[in-house]
Formats: structure tokens, C-alpha cells, sequence
């Protein structure tokens, strides 16, 4: 029998998922990482990984939403036919909240978490705003997903001086989801619950609202299927809040770094974006080089291997490429590959448009 826990671990080791041990109980909670991100590398494993929590024997104690995408992200072909509901899309963090007794003791531990993190800011807010509220209602076996919204915490959407915590939706650990009715008959008078629409229109008429100060819609299917609808102006505003620019890129390829590495600050309608500038830049340098390589060795055929460093100079400086070939004659290959990058430094170009959020 296949250890999950074990798989889970694996796909850590691997760069996949990013976990985390809580720091008194046998728990570790696990996230994908940027790299599945950016690849794409979405299984059955990575998708449940939004803050899977797992002790060391295995048994999931905290079962999360799957990963969920944009509906201009998922084929025509995987949306269902089938009724659906409406709910808002908050602009926080995602705040988890189980009850947890080890395998050897009948004591409860109440656990708060966020996406990734049994002790990140938004962890430790959370759980603070929590004990205000009558959290000893909240079942055992079960995980209750909330949005952390305070000022602090700010993404694009302006939501005041507000700190609350919206009650999203209720997972059985076992996999199934509360509905929606009893999650209001049972906590609604008690918790501020995210608020459902009355709309059975066709989704893509949804987007078009695109009304201010707010992020877009959820939309669940009935056998549980989700995705998302934002609108274009709260996309656009995300992108001025990140800054994303192919600037950013250009310099982090410049460096020798991941891009992977700054996609925390990239909303998921920005990764077809992104990927394509990096393709795009690393096309430019690569080109740039190859150029300057047929320059160099035609210069020094041209003038026979008994060339003096005066003649090979002379040449070297009627062409565009005199400063990398000098440093190619010096035997400085690193040197020549940072100057290429800066001769291919793109002129300045915003991340947002609705053509790279569509492809």
C-alpha cells in the first residue's frame, strides 16, 4: 500500500510541493511550490497540496479546497454541464482552522493555518481573530477554510480598517464538502459567511461587470468542481500593485536566477505572460551570442592563428560586438555572457493586456 505521506515527501524533495512542520505537533502541512507553478505541473497530488496537512503516520487531518484556476485557464471540455453557484472572490489570505488529537491522546489542539504556514503572519492574525469568535462551534473531523481579511494584509481590493475572517466553506476530512445550507442553518447566526448570489445566467457574462473595488466571482459546480472569474480591473490593478514588468525578468535572468523565485508577487493570470518574456529574452541573448561567435571565429580566420592582439583589435572594433569579443580573447566567457544580456535589454513593457491574459 502506497504511503501518501511518503508520495508527498517525495514531490518535496523534488522541488514540487513545499512543506512545513508545525512546531509542537506532528503535523506538516504541504503547499505547491512556484516551480509547479510555473511548469504547470499539476497532479492529483500537487492540485490537493493548497495546505494539505498530514501528520507523520499519514492520516490527513486538514483537507483544504483543491487548487482551483481561472476560468480563462480550464478547457471548454472540463467545465461542467451542471447547476452551479455564485459566490464572491475576497481579496486576503486563505485561513485554515481544524481540531487535531494525535493518534495517542483524546486532546483536542485547536490549529490555524494559512495556505502554507502554521506560523506565517497571516497564520498568527488569523488564530487571532478567531478566539473573538464562538470557534468551539467549529466541528472536529472537519476543516473550515476562511479569508483573512485586514489592513495589513491588503492585496488590491480596499476593504478599511476591517479584520474579519469569512467563512468560505466547511471540508469533511474524509473529502466531502458541507453544503451550503448547513453551514448557514449551523454557523450563519454566529460566523460572517462569504456572500452567495442569486445567478444562474452563463458564467462569461459574469467578467463583463467588472465592477470597482472588487476581485470577481467563485463559481462551484455541483459535483464540486470550482474556478474563478475576475475582472479586469482588479487584474489590472494586481499588476500595478506587483510591479511585474519584463524589466524584472530581464534582471533576473541577467543574474543567473530562477524565475520561479518571483512568482510569489505574479497573480496566476501573469504565468503565460511571464513564461513567454523569459522564452523571449533567453531567444534574444542566445542569438546575440551565436552572432558574435560567427564574427569572432570569421576575424580570426580571416587573420591566421599568428594574428598579434593589435590586429585582432583593430577588426574586433569595426563591428557591434567589440566589447564581448575582447573579453572572448581574454578567455572570459562569464564576463562576455553578462554584456549580452545587457545588449539584448528590452525596452520597457507592462505585464498587463488582455491578449497575454487569454493565451
Amino acid at each position: 500500500m502506497i504511503n501518501y505521506k511518503e508520495t508527498l515527501d517525495e514531490l518535496v524533495r523534488e522541488g514540487w510541493l513545499i512543506s512545513q512542520v508545525h512546531p509542537m505537533l506532528d503535523l506538516t502541512i504541504y503547499n505547491y511550490s512556484q516551480k509547479t507553478q510555473y511548469e504547470g505541473y499539476w497532479t492529483p497530488e500537487t492540485l490537493a497540496a493548497r495546505g494539505l496537512v498530514l501528520n507523520s503516520k499519514g492520516r490527513v487531518v486538514a483537507r483544504p479546497f483543491p487548487k482551483f484556476f481561472n476560468a480563462e485557464e480550464v478547457d471548454s471540455k472540463e467545465i461542467p454541464i451542471l447547476p452551479f453557484e455564485v459566490y464572491e472572490k475576497m481579496d486576503g489570505s486563505l485561513g485554515i482552522f481544524f481540531w487535531y488529537a494525535d493518534d495517542d491522546s483524546e486532546k483536542l489542539h485547536p490549529v490555524f493555518a494559512s495556505r502554507g504556514s502554521f506560523t506565517s503572519e497571516q497564520a498568527v492574525k488569523g488564530w487571532e481573530l478567531l478566539q473573538k469568535l464562538p470557534y468551539h462551534d467549529l466541528h472536529v473531523g472537519h476543516t473550515h477554510l476562511f479569508e483573512i481579511i485586514y489592513p495589513e494584509n491588503r492585496i488590491v481590493v480596499d476593504y478599511g480598517k476591517e479584520e474579519k475572517l469569512v467563512l468560505l466553506g466547511i471540508i469533511h476530512n474524509g473529502g466531502r464538502e458541507v453544503p451550503r445550507e448547513n453551514i448557514e442553518e449551523q454557523l450563519g447566526h454566529s460566523f460572517e459567511l462569504v456572500k452567495i448570489y442569486n445567478i444562474t445566467e452563463n458564467w462569461r457574462s459574469l467578467k463583463s461587470q467588472n465592477e470597482p473595488n472588487r476581485e470577481g466571482y467563485v463559481i462551484r459546480y455541483s459535483n464540486g468542481f470550482r474556478m474563478k472569474v475576475k475582472f479586469e480591473d482588479y487584474v489590472r490593478l494586481h499588476q500595478i500593485v506587483t510591479g511585474t514588468s519584463n524589466i524584472a525578468i530581464w534582471e533576473v535572468l541577467k543574474t543567473g536566477g530562477l524565475i520561479e523565485g518571483m512568482l510569489d508577487h505574479v497573480p496566476d493570470e501573469f504565468f503565460n505572460w511571464v513564461k513567454s518574456t523569459e522564452a523571449s529574452l533567453r531567444s534574444a541573448h542566445e542569438n546575440y551570442l551565436w552572432e558574435a561567435h560567427e564574427e569572432y571565429f570569421q576575424i580570426q580566420r580571416a587573420l591566421g592563428s599568428d594574428a598579434t592582439r593589435k590586429e585582432l583589435a583593430l577588426e574586433f572594433l569595426k563591428t557591434r560586438f567589440s566589447a564581448i569579443m575582447f573579453k572572448w580573447l581574454d578567455g572570459n566567457s562569464q564576463a562576455a555572457t553578462k554584456i549580452a544580456w545587457d545588449a539584448v535589454r528590452p525596452p520597457y513593457a507592462k505585464a498587463f493586456s488582455n491578449q497575454s491574459l487569454n493565451t
